[in-house]
């Protein structure tokens, strides 16, 4: 199973990048403003680049079966961007090669694993944020980590189902390279934005 491959063998990456978008400060309700709005700032660059990409490489049918116009999130982060005045035409352009993979559902998916699993943490991490003094009142300025509400749990088993079977054996070194590739556009980011 694809999957399973895809969490043991990107799990040097998350961590890595946990370690860079404030995982501590999230979990023990110390998170401050200054840092929340540079996860919007990496999270929306990231979904601005490759979101739309992404979703129109993958063959239709595959994109309908996991129902991708339900999955887009940089309106949300457009929201929460405006929320906490954040100019989006003043932020950096990337000081690296972004990994775009190439035209193929294997590598696309592996990509898209990186993206789906992100939100996976989102309504926890919302919740944390709001138990957080500094954001008192917040709540609408937590668009992103909010973005499937109550549909998150069946999304994400829906998404993991749909890997499972649309990635051949033969590609799965293919999947997991592109996962890999699409954390360190995210790390590289993290390390570039301030």
């Amino acid at each position: 199973m694809i999957a399973n491959l895809l969490r043991v063998q990107t799990a040097e990456c998350h961590k890595e990048l946990e370690s860079l978008m404030f995982v501590n400060e999230i979990m023990n309700n110390s998170l401050s403003i200054v840092a929340y709005k540079k996860l919007l700032t990496i999270n929306y660059i990231m979904h601005q680049k490759l979101e739309n990409k992404l979703a129109n490489m993958l063959d239709a049918n595959l994109g309908e079966k996991l129902g991708m116009k339900n999955r887009l999130k940089l309106s949300a982060l457009e929201k929460d961007l405006a929320y906490w005045e954040i100019d989006s035409l003043s932020l950096p352009g990337l000081n690296f090669d972004l990994f775009i993979p190439e035209k193929n559902n294997a590598a696309i998916l592996g990509a898209l694993y990186v993206l789906e699993g992100a939100t996976l943490g989102g309504n926890v991490i919302k919740k944390h944020i709001l138990a957080n003094p500094n954001f008192k009142d917040a709540s609408d300025g937590l668009n992103y980590y909010g973005v499937y509400g109550e549909e998150l749990g069946t999304k994400w088993k829906t998404f993991v189902s749909i890997l499972n079977e649309s990635v051949p054996e033969a590609d799965y070194e293919q999947c997991v390279e592109s996962a890999n590739q699409t954390f360190n556009n995210l790390i590289n980011l993290s390390k570039q934005v301030n």
